[in-house]
């Protein structure tokens, strides 16, 4: 009955360890992720997508709002990373302020909400460079399907060299609602401009994780679950084998 103890109390250990830390990682995971939307809902209460966009960047700064009689536009030049390089992006953040309509489900092949990004004073003709209607990673995605998520939509863009752009946003209807200049200048990160801000702060990060409220008592209660599972099952099985044996 020694050795049955010891192999017991070997698999109890070794099982009692992959979920401590499977519990940890995903509801750690799960934390973060409601971050990500509650930020995003602080994003729309007070048109700030700043907090938002830098728990997700390694630099950015807001470089334009446009306003329609529809729709709040902000631009952001935001520096990312793709595996060990770090990338430019542009991102425009679209929040209606008033009812407008939208697709309510990912697959809504009447959402006709899209962009066009124009490339300005070319060698010959102006050139469309970006535009989600053709787009393979958009095919068969409602854009607009965001403001059903979190009240907003947006697009990133990468770039990797100055531009002059004409920018053109539809709406659900395929209507153009709003068309403007925009002139971004490519950054060699860390040498970025002064009114570049850093992401967000790990601290900070940290803070709103709260890891003492939202994922150490889950942690808690599954260990305490386990535990008492494995010493119930461990002593009935104890208690047949050895009784087998007499």
């Amino acid at each position: 009955m020694k050795k049955f103890l010891i192999i017991y109390s070997i698999i109890s250990l070794v099982l009692g360890v992959g979920i401590y830390f499977i519990t940890l990682t995903l509801t750690y995971n799960e934390r973060v992720y409601d971050v990500y939307y509650e930020l995003a809902d602080e994003a729309v209460e007070t048109l700030d997508f700043d907090d938002f966009i830098s728990m997700q960047s390694i630099s950015y700064k807001k470089i334009h709002r446009e306003e329609t009689d529809s729709y709040i536009i902000d631009v952001y030049h935001v520096i990312g990373k793709d595996n060990e390089t770090y990338i430019n992006q542009f991102g425009l953040f679209i929040v209606p302020t008033t009812e407008v309509e939208y697709a309510d489900n990912i697959e809504d092949l009447d959402d006709q909400t899209g962009i066009r990004v124009i490339k300005l004073n070319t060698d010959e003709a102006d050139e469309t460079i970006y535009e989600t209607y053709t787009e393979p990673s958009y095919e068969g995605t409602a854009v607009s399907y965001g403001l059903e998520l979190m009240s907003f939509y947006f697009y990133a863009v990468n770039f990797d060299e100055d531009l002059e752009l004409e920018i053109e946003l539809y709406d659900y209807n395929g209507v153009l609602f709003s068309n403007f200049n925009q002139n971004l200048v490519s950054q060699a990160y860390p040498d970025v401009d002064d009114e570049f801000n850093p992401g967000m702060d790990p601290d900070y990060l940290e803070e709103l994780i709260d890891q003492d409220t939202y994922v150490y008592p889950t942690l808690i209660r599954n260990m305490t679950i386990y535990i008492v599972l494995d010493i119930t099952f461990g002593s009935v099985l104890y208690f047949f084998i050895k009784r087998k044996k007499q």
